[in-house]
């Protein structure tokens, strides 16, 4: 049976990886009739052994005897080549593959940092956590100054998997043609007929991957504001097992394990080569130049809960309200005086300490309103008022606002900045 396994080898010297044949092309590398098999026992021979494989297609026989008659369509199994049919698969998913260089079309969008370093200081898989304004954005956008590469995103209430990792998603095309097109209805100019084709998106997760991987000796940080505004979980998807990483040795940084992605995502990683030294084509594992830190609020009115074994998975960093900033000597209106953010601020602060049962996090932080708001007292009654009132306090709040029963009545007594909505602030 060698001939047999011989012709395979052969029409994949010829054709490579994703080539699609009718069974009987293999009989232009051999003569059935040598083997003392029938050429359908022959192909079940070849199906069992994983040298080829179903692509879920028929196409046409191509030998005199049958040509043109509908056959099963083959591809090359795992034997010959494992990608062979994630290939196929993308290639009718309507995934293209880049013309350019895997280096070139995953750095275009994201500008690089010559200064960077690698390895960064900072652990791998980081969450910054603190009140609102305390500065952890702050934080970890002035340490990712320090990398070769930063991909930036935001979790949101309704943020999915496919917008995190990416996915086969629509994309509107347009034929071309040179006779002129005219639809009824359109409101704008339509420069062809419109057509809708599949493609994989990558998401934010994938852009840093792929830079990770392209250049395994620059630092990609990615970072995620907010996680705790979506299940974390659920648009981590798969990605969450990546998240446990070795610890020492010589593999230190490499996700324990690796995973087998979905077929979409599989087919973008091997039309894209997008690939490192320590992980097989078409799956993912995380290398150890890829970072992924991420902030969040607990105690935001729309987090969610994040469960121990997700958390466990990180290093925590908190970043305490009573840190400084450099607003801190910003002058602010109270009581028909200037005084400074930080006086203002410790003392809303304290107030809310004593008056006990406030998350920390409820907290105002250093930088929860902006410097150019801090010197309007409309602003500050909307930012800092407004926030105590609705979001802190809610019924409590008679207890650290001063003969104010209503948010109404603080606005008639704060005047501007004229009035002491909290009393005396040496208190």
């Amino acid at each position: 049976m060698d001939e047999l396994y011989d012709a395979v080898r052969a029409l994949y010297a010829d054709e490579g990886a994703g080539y699609c044949f009718p069974p009987d092309k293999l009989w232009e590398y051999i003569d059935p009739n040598d083997l003392d098999r029938t050429p359908h026992a022959l192909i079940n021979i070849l199906k069992k052994e994983d040298y080829i494989v179903g692509t879920g297609g028929s196409t046409k026989a191509i030998t005199p005897a049958r040509k043109g008659a509908p056959v099963t369509e083959y591809t090359f199994g795992p034997s010959i080549d494992r990608n062979s049919l994630a290939i196929v698969q993308a290639n009718r998913a309507g995934a293209t593959q880049s013309t350019t260089s895997p280096s070139s079309q995953s750095a275009a969008t994201v500008t690089a940092n010559p200064n960077g370093t690698y390895p960064l200081e900072q652990p791998l898989q980081r969450i910054v956590y603190g009140c609102p304004g305390s500065g952890k954005s702050h934080l970890v956008n002035e340490e990712a100054k320090k990398a070769h590469f930063t991909v930036r995103t935001v979790f949101f209430q309704e943020t999915s998997y496919y917008d995190f990792v990416g996915g086969l998603r629509p994309q509107s095309i347009y034929r071309v043609t040179d006779e002129p097109s005219s639809y009824i209805g359109s409101t704008i100019d339509v420069p062809g007929e419109p057509v809708i084709q599949y493609v994989v998106q990558p998401g934010a997760f994938l852009k840093a991957y792929r830079l990770a991987c392209d250049f395994p000796d620059k630092s990609v940080v990615l970072i995620i504001e907010e996680l705790s505004r979506a299940v974390a979980a659920h648009v981590m998807g798969d990605v969450l097992q990546l998240l446990d990483r070795i610890e020492d040795g010589p593999e230190t940084g490499l996700s324990v394990y690796d995973v087998d992605a979905r077929p979409d995502i599989e087919s973008w990683l091997l039309l894209n080569e997008v690939q490192h030294a320590n992980v097989d084509a078409g799956k993912l594992r995380l290398p150890a130049n890829l970072y992924i830190w991420a902030t969040m609020n607990r105690a935001d009115q729309n987090a969610r809960q994040l469960d121990a074994a997700f958390l466990r998975r990180w290093s925590k960093t908190y970043v305490s309200y009573l840190e400084g900033s450099s607003f801190d000597d910003i002058p602010v209106r109270y009581g028909g005086q200037d005084v400074a953010w930080s006086v203002l601020r410790n003392a809303v602060n304290k107030r809310l300490l004593d008056a006990g049962g406030i998350a920390e996090d409820k907290f105002v932080g250093a930088y929860m309103i902006s410097a150019r708001k801090l010197t309007d007292p409309n602003a500050v009654f909307e930012e800092l008022w407004g926030y105590l009132w609705n979001d802190v306090l809610k019924t409590r709040a008679p207890q650290i606002f001063v003969d104010c029963a209503t948010l109404a009545e603080v606005r008639e007594k704060w005047k501007a900045g004229e009035g002491s909505v909290i009393g005396p602030l040496s208190n």
